[in-house]
């Protein structure tokens, strides 16, 4: 089965064709954040901050020792600030209905590095009481030192402390960040659009672009026929308007099978697709018309002979065709039609038989190819979709060479694959593919643009 690699242009191809899934879960994870933040109860921050100094010593020696043992204490005088010989003073003096267990979680504790600094922040919903919570709970955190610390011999603490930055109550929230939360969320969201997207892409095994079918086929890309109007209906479009972009894409599709003949008679065409409602009948009809352009005589026959759809296009009866001459109930000059103002004359499949593949390898088949390849410059053999059933296989070694008609909105790599090596297993010549019903303005290959 054939894996698509991962590569810088694949991976632009899927960012160009999923932009949009990208763009749109970032909106939506942005959207979603802004909404949630929104539904958030509202987070204020207040700050105090205390220094703490050993009150004991006057030379330098002593003030330097007892910096550092100040230094050596302060992790413990953080402990006392969530402590309840802190909080309970704090709950009663501002009238809390709360624990110290409980309060404690609304608090936090930092000490910078190699200081004897401390700030304490206070968060809750409310910005005054922040403030005044941060300030209560750096006042007794003093008392409680000084209560707890050593003391000197007349009675007094061996630390000091005291706030050099009193707690204001803050302007704006600290949380939820709406601003933040929405650029997180957009963030997330391109991501997970991207993974989308690369995901669809994998998926996705389609055959898209020219340059896919020529990489998964590993053979010539004869052209590329793109969605039209003109294609939508039992019509030959070639017919219909001959001047079109459409006809101009036939033949695009014409001049590539000249230079595929060029080192060989490529004058029977077998044209057939993997799976049923691929084109192949579109291409056929079309193409056949194509090739009378130039003058030159062509007979389109319809080797479907179980879901005929030529005589459709054509406009002609089909009751009588093929299967009738084969078992030789008419003559094919009685069978086949001429498209007026045309060099192609058209054989249908006449009367469905109930054992196709038998006479399509009959000999009396090979026999009426061969009769006709001397009275026509070409012959255009419609046939049944390859993984359906074996009839295309079992014409493809009677024939000068088959072109695989290719749906790139349904054809997929396995089946384009499976497709390929069923036809060269059974010794048909690939002259190459066309891609069906493309994207209009697909990319054409230079060298049949120029040719």
């Amino acid at each position: 089965m054939y894996e698509p690699r991962v590569n810088l242009r694949f991976l632009i191809a899927a960012a160009r064709k999923f932009w949009w899934l990208v763009v749109l879960t970032a909106v939506i994870g942005a959207v979603g954040m802004f909404g949630y933040s929104s539904t958030q109860t509202p987070m204020y921050k207040a700050t105090t901050s205390l220094h703490f100094a050993l009150n004991q010593g006057i030379s330098a020696t002593d003030l330097n020792q007892g910096s550092a043992y100040t230094q050596s204490q302060m992790l413990s005088f953080a402990q006392l600030v969530t402590g309840s010989s802190v909080l309970e003073p704090v709950i009663q003096e501002l009238d809390l209905e709360t624990t110290p267990q409980e309060l404690g979680k609304e608090l936090e504790v930092s000490i910078p590095q190699d200081t004897v600094t401390m700030r304490i922040t206070a968060t809750t919903p409310d910005p005054e009481g922040s403030a005044d919570l941060a300030t209560s709970v750096g006042e007794h955190l003093i008392g409680e030192v000084q209560g707890v610390a050593p003391k000197n011999p007349d009675g007094t603490s061996t630390i000091t402390a005291v706030i050099y930055d009193d707690a204001v109550p803050p302007t704006y929230q600290s949380s939820p960040d709406k601003k933040k939360d929405a650029l997180l969320g957009g963030l997330l969201g391109g991501v997970v659009g991207a993974a989308a997207a690369l995901l669809i892409a994998l998926l996705d095994t389609r055959i898209r672009s020219e340059e896919t079918l020529a990489e998964a086929s590993r053979h010539p890309v004869l052209g590329v026929v793109s969605k039209s109007p003109l294609l939508s209906g039992r019509t030959i479009a070639m017919a219909q308007q001959p001047l079109s972009h459409t006809a101009e894409e036939f033949l695009r599709i014409r001049s590539a099978l000249t230079y595929a003949s060029v080192n060989s008679r490529v004058k029977v065409l077998l044209v057939t697709a993997c799976m049923p409602g691929e084109g192949k009948s579109t291409v056929s009809v079309n193409l056949a018309m194509a090739l009378a352009g130039k003058q030159d005589s062509v007979l389109l026959i319809d080797a479907d002979l179980r879901r005929p759809r030529a005589h459709e296009y054509a406009g002609i009866d089909g009751s009588v065709g093929l299967t009738n001459v084969l078992l030789q109930e008419v003559d094919v000059d009685i069978a086949r039609h001429r498209i007026r103002g045309t060099g192609l004359d058209v054989l249908p499949a006449g009367k469905i038989p109930p054992n196709p593949a038998e006479m399509l390898t009959s000999q009396r088949m090979a026999d009426l190819i061969a009769s006709m390849s001397d009275e026509y410059s070409y012959i255009v053999i419609d046939t049944p979709p390859v993984l359906s059933v074996a009839d295309a296989n079992l014409l493809a070694p009677v024939v000068d060479g088959v072109v695989l008609a290719v749906d790139a909105s349904k054809t997929r790599r396995a089946n384009l694959v499976r497709s390929m090596k069923t036809l060269e297993s059974g010794g048909a010549r690939i002259l190459g593919t066309v891609l069906n019903r493309a994207r209009a303005g697909s990319r054409r290959e230079k060298y049949y643009s120029e040719s």
